[in-house]
Order: structure tokens, then sequence, then C-alpha cells
């Protein structure tokens, strides 16, 4: 008789479920749908960095999803184990019943009470406060997330919403993080005393650790400000790694999808630590997710790794990505977001157009859709000019090497001849830098990689930013053949709950696809690349002292 598991990937913009044979990985069915609210543009503010997605958003993807991959079943009877991974950290204020505030009556439309998205950086004076008051105490409780508290993270946005909404304050029982609402909303929870959350966002986004006894304590929260403590005492403090079971499925959704309420729900993941499992992630295999951000992790063994912290990373966490594992989570800001950023910057002009005259917006969007593709294709044909602009990556500010949110990007090398695919092969060699600047850190750490290994969006659709990697870095880029990793990493997970295998490593034995390709350095250009990652690393200096 067949098992098979479902993995739940919710990513910025849109859910996607696939339906696994756990035997060998093999995807019988997949369904994506996108965030109608958030493809709207709602309850978002770019200018103030505000990012909000409506929990409806989360629900009726779902139920979309899931219904999608299981109708393709050969028998939904075999169905073992659903797992999910989110983005994070994304938290909303939720009531007694484990309720976004959002869903309730008089918080509808209300930003404040919604899901803040992981790149909503709003909270970006929160956490530099978070930030000057941790490193100064006798514990450092941001040590694991590179001495700098991200606006991405957790108590900054929590503490936001507190400084700008008091009803939402008020109304709020307690804060749940997107990957527990999704497992929780499958297995029925309605009491927040029920959550079950991750290890996984626990750990990297919460301040929570077991060198200080999990979260810090109610001193450190009382010297931000009074009202933080009482939030922090209404978290459910123990949590789980991905490979426990949270619950099973309600007979609410149970019904819906024509399942047994015996199929197993795991706990939720951070998606890019999933895919990195989807991956293969191994010791010594670096694995780096290419999406609207860039995420390169790591997994070192504990007896390894021991008590040291690796300064300058935006995240160490035990059990994070691996259970029994320390992983590591560095990365850019901003990767496929800022290459769309330069399309909308230049797209302004045929934008007024299309508004004023709808009749051409078809024809207009057409032309939109396919800028990337003609600027990479002119992008591969400039000669290797060493004189050429050149940028760095931070358009979202900096995760890795040492965190912060202030440092801004720089376009510098411009000319009245500079033509726009100049530009944007500067800013695809820039996300590529990045990576390198955070490898050559780790390498004066002590910490070297035997292989890479790309995954997402970008790592398929790209063979020009692809071999700029393998040809920058002087090393081999594998690219994994998993469509979707990250639901592929929780699928294994949901393997490994449903008792098919019984740790990750044997479901990535089993379930892991091998590489698509690989990308081989073309020797000849290394000195170009030499040359043009010092003016990065000078634009780098130049944003640094701004």
């Amino acid at each position: 008789m067949k098992d098979y598991v479902i993995g739940i990937d919710f990513g910025t913009d849109s859910a996607r479920a696939i339906l696994v044979d756990a035997a060998d990985g093999t995807v019988l069915s997949g369904r994506t749908s996108m965030y109608p609210r958030w493809a709207k543009g709602l309850y978002c503010d770019a200018r103030t960095q505000q990012f909000r997605q409506h929990p409806l958003d989360y629900i009726e993807c779902l139920e979309t999803v899931l219904k999608g991959v299981v109708a393709e079943c050969p028998d939904p009877s075999a169905i073992r184990a659903i797992a999910v991974d989110t983005t994070a950290s994304t938290p909303c204020f939720c009531d007694a019943q484990a309720r976004p505030l959002a869903l309730l009556e008089g918080f509808e439309e209300n930003p404040n009470a919604m899901f803040v998205l992981w790149k909503d950086h709003s909270g970006t004076e929160e956490a530099k406060v978070i930030t000057r008051t941790a490193t100064s105490c006798e514990t450092n409780y941001t040590c694991l997330c590179g001495n700098d508290y991200s606006p991405e993270c957790f108590w900054s946005k929590v503490w936001h919403l507190i400084n700008v909404d008091e009803a939402v304050y008020k109304a709020g029982v307690s804060v749940i993080e997107l990957c527990d609402f999704i497992p929780a909303l499958l297995t029925g929870v309605q009491d927040w005393h029920d959550i079950k959350p991750g290890r996984c966002v626990a750990g990297a986004k919460h301040l929570w650790s077991e060198r200080w006894g999990g979260f810090p304590p109610d001193s450190f929260f009382d010297s931000l400000d009074p009202r933080l403590a009482p939030i922090k005492d209404r978290l459910v403090a123990v949590n789980a790694t991905s490979d426990h079971v949270a619950g099973k499925l309600c007979s609410e959704w149970a019904a819906k999808l024509g399942l047994s309420t015996d199929v197993k729900v795991g706990y939720g993941m951070i998606d890019a630590h999933s895919g990195g499992v989807g991956a293969g992630i191994r010791t010594g295999r670096y694995v780096i997710n290419m999406g609207t951000s860039g995420c390169l992790m790591f997994v070192m063994p504990k007896e390894v790794i021991g008590d040291r912290i690796v300064d300058g990373v935006f995240g160490q966490a035990d059990d994070s990505i691996i259970p029994g594992c320390v992983g590591f989570e560095a990365g850019l800001s901003a990767m496929g977001d800022a290459y769309a950023w330069f399309r909308k910057l230049i797209s302004w002009p045929l934008q007024q157009m299309a508004a004023q005259h709808p009749e051409l917006a078809a024809v207009i969007e057409e032309a939109q859709d396919g800028m990337i593709a003609r600027l990479t294709e002119a992008a591969e044909a400039l000669p290797l000019d060493v004189d050429a602009p050149f940028a760095n990556d931070n358009f979202n500010g900096r995760r890795s090497p040492n965190p912060t949110a202030d440092i801004t990007a720089t376009i510098a090398g411009l000319k009245l001849t500079t033509q726009a695919p100049e530009i944007f092969r500067a800013i695809a060699e820039s996300t590529v830098f990045g990576f390198k600047a955070i490898t050559d850190y780790l390498e004066k750490c002590g910490i070297e990689a035997e292989s890479f290994v790309g995954v997402g969006g970008i790592s398929r659709k790209s063979p020009y930013i692809m071999q700029m990697f393998a040809d920058a870095f002087g090393r081999d880029l594998a690219i994994s053949d998993c469509k979707d990793s990250c639901a592929m990493g929780v699928a294994m997970f949901a393997a490994v709950i449903a008792g098919i295998y019984p740790d990750i490593e044997a479901a990535q034995d089993a379930m892991c696809p091998a590489a698509s390709v690989v990308y081989h350095p073309d020797k000849s250009k290394a000195e170009y690349y030499a040359a043009r990652y010092e003016k990065y690393l000078a634009a780098v200096r130049f944003s640094e002292q701004e």
C-alpha cells in the first residue's frame, strides 16, 4: 500500500501544496494559489516599509491548494501526514481562541490586526532599541542573530504594533506566528494555550534559546517597555522541532478535504529552512535559496560547534533546520526584489501611460512581464568591462555579514551613455557578490563549504545569474531538481512524523531529487570578477559611511 504525504509552502506571494509519494519523493500533484488581497496591494505601504497580509488570504489559499492536491490523489485514505512551512517572522495578535484579530468584528480592515510579513521593516526603530539594550546586558540576547536584532524579527514587529495601535494591544491576548497558525488551524486549536510553537522560528526569530532558559527574563523586556513582558508571558514557552506531531487533522478540515482525522499535522517551519532540507542540506553543503530575498543555510552537528557563537551571522539556532544540528541562516534582504525594483523603476512611464490609456493596458503589461528576460539577454551580451557601472545589494538593508537595517544600496560609475542593461548587470552582480561576502566572512571564521546547491525560482529561471555565481566564486554550483524545495522539505518532515522514516536524514536519502544541472566556473573570467568584487566592496564601504 502506498503512503502519501502533503507539504505546504506559504511564501511571500502565494501558497503551494504538493502531494508526494513518500517512498521516493515523486510529486503526484501540485497546486498554487495567489493571495488575492496581497495581489491587489491591500494593507501595504512601501514608503513606510509596511507589508501586511490578511489571515483570510492564508485560509482561503490553504483550502484551495489542499482540495486541489487531494482531488488528484490516487487514494486519499493513504495520506498519512501534512506539514507546513511559512515566511518568518510573520506574527499577528490573536484573541483567547487563537484567532487573528483581523478575523474579528471591528478589526477586519486594520493592517495592525493582520500578519506582519517577514519583510515589513516598520519596526526598525524598535529593533535598534532592542539591539542597544540586549548588547549592553550581562547576557547579550542578540548574540545568536549577529548582535543586531532585525526589524524582520518577532519582537521588533510586536513592539511596533503596540506602539502604534492601542486598540490592537488591548484586544490581543497573545501573538501567533504564521508557521504556528496554520498547524493550529488544521488541528482545530481554539485556545491560545494550545498553540504548538515550532522550535525553528522560536530559535531563529524570537530570542528563544536554551542557553538562557527560553525567552529572555521579564527584566529584559521591562527595560524595553513594561507592556512587553506580559505579552512574553502569554506566549507558549514550550516548543518542538519539526519532526514532532503537533496534532491530528480536526473534524472541520477533514470534512472539507474528505480526509481522515487520523492524518497527522507537524509543527511549522521557516520556509527557507525547509527549502534547505528539500535540497538535501548536510554538514559541509551550503544551500542557497534564491527568491525575493536570498538565504544561505548550513548546519553543523552540535558536538562540533559546541557553545561557539559565529558572530555576524543573521541567525544561529539549535535544531532550526535539522534536529540535532545547529542551523545557520545568512543571506540577502533583497535578491529578486532588487531586480523587480529596477523593472518597476524603468517601467514608470509605461505604468502612467496604462493608467491614462486603459485600452493599452494589456499590451503594456505584456511588455513589463518580459522586461527582465530582455534585460538579461542584453546584459549577457555586454562585454566584460571592469569599469562598467557597479553596485551593492543593500536595497532592503543587510542581513549578513553583520546585519543592519540602516545601510542602503549604492549604484556607481554611471555616465550619460549608460544603458539599462548595464545597470541591471550591476545589480545582478551585486547580489552574487553579496553571497560571496558572506562565504568569505564564514571562511575567516573557519567555516568552509565543500559544495553549493542552489534552489528557488531564480536558480531555475536564470542560467545567466547562476553562471555568474559559478564564475565569481570559482566553484561549481549545483541546482536542485526540486521545483518546490520548500514544500518538499516539509513533505519530508511529514514522512517522518507519519513514522515512514526514523529521522529527516533518512527521509532525505529516499526523497531528495538529484541536481538538475551543475554550473562550472569559467576560469578565464576569474580576474574580471575579482576586480569587480573589489568595486562591490568599495560600494558597501561607501554605503556604510552614509
